[in-house]
């Protein structure tokens, strides 16, 4: 079992079970992660997190990166898997059972190497929390082994509900990525003792779908930059950005965009705008248009923000909370979105962001942007107040340190009792 990171101490630790390159901040989950680790391990209980992949298979320049995110976090260990020549392969290519697959989805093992790595940790570690980041990896702790430490709390981050985001899917004419019924996911839930939403709205679903287990709203939490520029109005054309990864939602999304608004926009303002495209999705689009960049290379998402005057994010479907959006607020850029997109942030609306469905009111609010330029920078102005109040790191992990200063509370309890 290959680690990176200081040792745990005394108190039993957090363990974070993953499969996403955190320290990679290259797309939202990724982010969300890793803004969570660097919150919990800032706190007085070790945290250790458990890489599902391999850290030998990761090119030089990842594991630079990945020490790099471990450095300032004394309270962080990482764990990953070791190395195994053939066990991986054998993993892809075992063919599963009919019935298997007409199992439910979340609870039906699909990697024995994953869970016996975690399994070997818990043994090990016996942590007071266990923190799964998303639903599919539930069989990692599921079910949990008679006779294995007790006194673990497991708690399930949901990031968003994956049966809503396949209906929605479904609804568009995509094939989902992953298909789910709200019961299924309601069963794998059910084996935690809590859960977290990202937003209010999907802890509402929640507790519809499992009522007797405690829901946790906890959004994305990131420490707001320093304040930026807001826009500046100059004899530079208007910077619209698009940042996606390589979901089909965002691909939808652009090519929506294009077709219905840039077009038309673009005839209206002519040079006084200018569309960027950046982040995975720009590496492999190859559809171009007057006006349009690409940034296949985004060294740094903090640094996307300010080379930017006005955020879009036209996804048509899609659940959880869009945190390219978050980060938006966060570095005071005006943005725009659809219903969907700012699920979780209708409260910011109007004045911190604008909500548009169909096209013509996607060129409206541009054309209005672009031909008022204080608008742009009001609105930012608006959405960077918005973050302040909710997404710092002390008002988005509220819920979860409350939860983890009861279950501290709740243990020195039993110390003194005993």
């Amino acid at each position: 079992m290959s680690g990176l990171g200081r040792a745990a101490g005394a108190a039993r630790p957090i363990l974070v079970v993953t499969d996403r390159r955190f320290w990679r901040r290259g797309i939202g989950s990724e982010q969300r992660i890793a803004n969570l680790l660097d919150h919990l391990a800032r706190r007085e209980r070790p945290v250790v997190a458990a890489y599902l992949g391999r850290l030998g298979r990761l090119p030089a320049s990842e594991r630079a990166a990945l020490a790099r995110f471990v450095a300032p976090l004394p309270g962080l260990s990482i764990r990953a898997r070791p190395p195994g020549p053939l066990g991986w392969l054998l993993e892809r290519i075992t063919p599963r059972s009919r019935g298997q697959d007409r199992a439910n989805p979340l609870l039906a093992s699909r990697s024995p190497a994953r869970r016996r790595f975690v399994q070997a940790l818990l043994s090990a570690l016996a942590p007071r929390v266990v923190i799964v980041e998303f639903a599919r990896l539930t069989p990692t702790v599921h079910p949990r082994p008679i006779g294995g430490p007790s006194g673990i709390a497991y708690w399930i981050d949901t990031h968003d509900l994956l049966h809503r985001r396949a209906a929605r899917f479904r609804a568009s004419g995509i094939a989902p990525p992953f298909e789910i019924e709200a019961s299924e996911e309601a069963e794998a839930l059910a084996t935690y003792d809590a859960l977290i939403a990202i937003q209010a709205d999907e802890a509402g679903v929640m507790r519809r779908l499992v009522p007797d287990k405690p829901v946790l709203v906890v959004p994305h939490g990131l420490e707001l930059p320093l304040p930026v520029p807001g826009f500046e109005p100059g004899p530079r054309p208007v910077r619209i950005g698009f940042l996606g990864g390589r979901d089909p939602s965002n691909d939808a999304a652009l090519h929506w965009f294009l077709d219905h608004v840039w077009s038309k926009l673009a005839l209206r303002v002519g040079d006084r705008a200018e569309l960027v495209v950046a982040g995975q999705i720009a590496a492999r689009w190859t559809r171009m248009e007057p006006g349009m960049q690409r940034r296949e290379r985004v060294d740094s998402i903090s640094d996307f923000w300010p080379s930017i005057d006005v955020a879009i994010n036209p996804v048509r479907f899609g659940s959880g909370l869009k945190i390219k959006n978050v980060e938006a607020l966060a570095h005071a850029r005006a943005l725009l979105t659809t219903p969907i997109g700012a699920e979780g942030l209708e409260d910011a609306a109007p004045a911190g962001l604008r909500i548009a469905e169909s096209a013509s009111e996607w060129i409206s609010v541009l054309e209005a942007w672009v031909e008022d330029p204080d608008s742009i920078a009001r609105i930012g102005r608006e959405g960077r107040a918005h973050a302040e109040r909710h997404f710092s790191p002390e008002a988005a992990f509220a819920a979860l340190d409350a939860r983890l200063d009861a279950l501290d509370a709740l243990d020195g309890a039993g110390r003194a009792l005993a």
